[in-house]
This record gives C-alpha cells, structure tokens and sequence, in this order.
C-alpha cells in the first residue's frame, strides 16, 4: 500500500485478510496510482485504518470464512470513492459507521451487489438538494439489518429515500412497498401505531399530502418553501413565475425553467422547459387572498407575503403562491 507497517496498528481480522489477499489488494492500489497521477496513498491508510479496519471486525464475528471477499469488494468500493473525491462526503461516512455493519449478514452473502447498491444511493441522496441524507443514514441503519434479499434491500432504500425528501421517488416507492414484509413497510413508511399497513398505502396513494406518521393533519396550509437567492446558494437569480401541471409545477426565471415536484416528505426541484411552462395553468382556482390569509371556502391560512403582485396558482393537490417581493414559492395543500 503506502509502504508503511500498517499490520501493527490493524485488527487481526483485518491483518488476515490483507495477507490472504496480498496481491489483490496491491494491484488495487497499483491501478489506482497508474489512473491518478498523484494518487493520495495516505488515504488509503486511513481507509484501511478507519472504515475498513471496524468492518473486518464485525465481519469476522458475523463470518469469518466470507469476511475476506467482502473486505476485498469493500477496499475496491473505497479505493473508487478516494478516486472520485467522494470518501471524506458525510453520508460515505455515515454509511462505513453505521448503515454496511446493520447490513452485514447480507454483504457477506453478495458483497459486490450490497456494497455497490448502499453506496451508490449514497452518492445519489448526497447529490440531491434538500435530501435529508441524515434521516436516510439513521433509518437504514436500523432497518437494513431485516433485509434478507437485494430486492428488499433496494426497496427499502427507495422509501427511506422518498420519505426523506427525495419527492419524485414517489411513485416507484409506494409500488415497492406493496412486495416489502408487512412489518418492515409500516416502519419504513414511519406509519403511527394502530395504523394498518393497506390503509396507510391507500391514502398514500389518494394525494400526495397524507403522512402516515402524522395522520391527522389535513386542510389548507402551507406545507414546503422552495427557492432562494442564486447570490445566497438558491436557484433563482430573481422572482420566479410558476404555472400548474397536473403533477407538479413549472417554475420560469429569466430565460431558465425548473419542473417542481412535491409531497408531504419534501420537494425537488429539476430542469424543466419552455414547452412545459406554456402548457402549464396560470389560473388560481377557488383561491383567494384576503387580509394576510389564504382562502379557499371556509378554509383559511395565513401567508406571509404581501397583496400587491401576489401569484397564486392552482392544481389539482396542492397550490403555489409567488411574490415578485421574494425568491421563495409557498406551497400549500388544499386538502
């Protein structure tokens, strides 16, 4: 590796399978060094030292005869995300702690698929704006250990994914959860105690602002500000125009549009068109702006925006409101 003595400081489970595999692990770093001229050996030290160390630990007390081919596939997935610049990323971090030890009875079995299949989620969740990549790290590590198969493993994943803001999984989510064991998709939909598991998926399913965890909360409100500044990190250089599709929003500033997407676990915004933003529904409904208040029938919200210039628009779910006084877009649910 670095030419340091490292088997001084590395757990014996660790020592052993860096023996057995000696000339696997060596043309690992070989080929590293060969790809990236300038190769940061020292953290490969670190990778062996830290993560990779604390995992042949619990490998070999879980089983020792398939702890050295997973250590060998997990030294391969390190070496890719030191290439990448992607090791030191928190949730790369959270996932060697704590997520890869609760799922180690199936690592062992399929090293390769495990491994690739958590950390390339990760690298997903940590590229997605408002993902709550900490909220997905804590909920996999205590359910990923009832994961006896890939397949549950992924799906698992996906709703965790969904539930912590990544909103346009909705829809393959709630299919997935209809194949998960009955006990693990009410905990992964957070479903609150007395709640049946085909009662939580139907209402899911009904409108995308029901949340299993709070059942109880319904009516008009505003349930997710989206935007911001591009001088303080948002995306919009000014005030954005927003027009209603059936399933989301488009969004128009300058010359760029956004494709929004929301439910009750958070909202996303993607790259959208001109096409779409003419198709899309100006018109605001039902709705109306009284007094500092939304309101729709008896219904009523306060909103704090002020009157003059105010936008709001209308779909089937959910409602936006857009003030040429503020880079943010309110939504509301209007059930």
């Amino acid at each position: 590796m670095s030419g340091q003595p490292l088997s001084t400081t590395l757990s014996s489970a660790l020592a052993r399978a860096l023996q057995a595999g000696r000339g696997q692990f060596n043309a690992r770093v070989a080929e590293a060094c060969r790809s990236q001229p300038g190769f940061d050996t020292a953290a490969v030290d670190a990778l062996l030292c830290g993560p990779l160390d604390q995992l042949a630990i619990r490998a070999a007390a879980v089983d020792a005869e398939r702890a050295n081919s997973m250590l060998l596939a997990a030294f391969d997935v390190g070496l890719t995300l030191i290439l990448r610049g992607k090791a030191e990323l928190p949730l790369v971090q959270a996932l060697w702690a704590n997520v890869l030890p609760a799922c180690l009875p199936l690592a062992l079995r399929q090293p390769r698929d495990t491994l690739g299949n958590l950390f390339n989620a990760a690298l997903y969740l940590q590229s997605v704006a408002g993902a709550r990549t900490v909220q997905w790290a804590q909920e996999m590590a205590s359910l990923g250990g009832h994961c006896a198969n890939l397949a549950t493993l992924r799906g698992l994943g996906q709703i965790l994914a969904w539930r912590a803001g990544v909103a346009h999984f909705r829809s393959g989510a709630l299919q997935v959860a209809h194949s998960l064991p009955l006990e693990l998709a009410h905990a992964a939909l957070a479903a609150a105690p007395g709640l049946d598991i085909a009662t939580v998926l139907d209402r899911l399913a009904s409108g995308p602002w029901f949340d299993p965890a709070r059942p109880a909360a319904r009516g008009l409100r505003v349930v997710h500000e989206v935007g911001g500044f591009s001088g303080f990190g948002g995306p919009f250089a000014q005030p954005p125009e927003v027009r209603a599709l059936a399933d989301g929003f488009v969004l128009r500033c300058a010359d760029r549009h956004w494709y929004l997407c929301a439910d009750a676990f958070g909202a996303v915004l993607h790259a959208g068109s001109a096409e779409e933003f003419a198709a899309g529904s100006a018109e605001a409904g039902a709705l109306t702006f009284r007094g500092g208040e939304i309101c729709l029938g008896d219904a009523r919200c306060a909103l704090d925006l002020p009157a003059e210039g105010l936008q709001l628009v209308c779909g089937p779910n959910t409602a936006a409101a857009c003030s040429p006084h503020s880079h943010f877009i309110r939504l509301l649910a209007l059930a």
